[in-house]
């Protein structure tokens, strides 16, 4: 069966405490967008020893360790299943990118376990399995717009179509997850928006009000160690885009807008610079 893993864009991140277990407690607004990867899931009818996870990105190293072999293990250490699974990865999301391309392939390959195995989970049971892969992995699982609470664990939908469209570039350089939060953790102080705020101007789709209150802690770090970041976000305001930021750990800028034509010009720059570029929708 063939299994969409859909990007996220953050709309709003507070990086608050870091707690015990090494994580760290967000306040988070995470939309599905259509940039997606696509996975390739199947029962393996002739091993009984091992599962099969391969990705046609050659720069990620596939090993026992990565987000999808992780759920598969927890997946089976929850509902006991014995089949074995082979796993192809197809990649068009961009790495080291805060667009959640690891978390995106987790979540879509426990929705396809589920499907396969004709399992019954309760909402509860996936939180729980996913949280196990990483903080972003339970709201993959459902990709659908969303408030994060806690360590993502909490999730309250937001229930709303936005017919917002939008523009991601990413510089040459990507960022690592690990060292933006650690970087976080040195500075004396993040900047945080309110997030209900943030929530409440998405569901009326204003753009202004959007754009006044939106931010993400994780942005300056971020921006320390990939000066382009600020580089792109000033082009994008110098050329007219609304609501321009860089997503969760970066190092992806991207900007709203209702009209897809807003986005042409600076499509092609950044096209014919070399840079990954995607025109795409918000997911309802």
């Amino acid at each position: 069966m063939i299994e969409k893993a859909y990007a996220k864009i953050n709309l709003a991140l507070n990086c608050l405490n870091k707690r015990d277990d090494g994580y760290h407690n967000l306040e988070s607004i995470m939309l599905p967008i259509s940039l997606h990867d696509s996975l390739e899931v199947s029962i393996n009818k002739y091993e009984k020893d091992d599962d099969f996870v391969t990705c046609d990105e050659t720069s990620i190293h596939i090993s026992k360790y990565n987000s999808v072999r992780k759920m598969i293990a927890a997946a089976r250490e929850e509902f006991g299943f014995k089949e074995r699974l082979n796993v192809k990865i197809h990649k068009n999301i961009f790495l080291q990118a805060g667009l959640g391309g690891s978390s995106a392939d987790a979540g879509g390959v426990l929705r396809a376990i589920v499907k396969l195995l004709k399992l019954k989970p309760t909402r509860e049971q996936i939180i729980n399995i996913s949280i196990k892969v990483g903080s972003d992995v339970p709201w993959s699982y459902f990709s659908k717009p969303a408030l994060l609470l806690n360590k993502g664990e909490v999730l309250e939908e937001i229930n709303h179509r936005s017919p917002l469209k939008v523009l991601l570039v990413k510089p040459i350089e990507g960022c690592s997850t690990g060292e933006i939060f650690n970087l976080a953790d040195s500075y004396p102080s993040l900047k945080h928006c309110d997030i209900q705020k943030v929530k409440e101007a998405f569901i009326k789709d204003d753009l202004d009000a959007i754009e006044e209150c939106m931010s993400n802690s994780l942005q300056e770090p971020a921006i320390s160690v990939v000066p382009e970041i600020q580089n792109i976000i000033d082009d994008f305001k110098a050329n007219g885009l609304r609501c321009v930021m860089m997503s969760g750990s970066g190092s992806t800028v991207f900007a709203l807008s209702k009209n897809k034509n807003d986005f042409k010009k600076l499509l092609i720059k950044y096209e014919k610079l070399g840079y990954q570029t995607c025109e795409c929708d918000i997911l309802n």
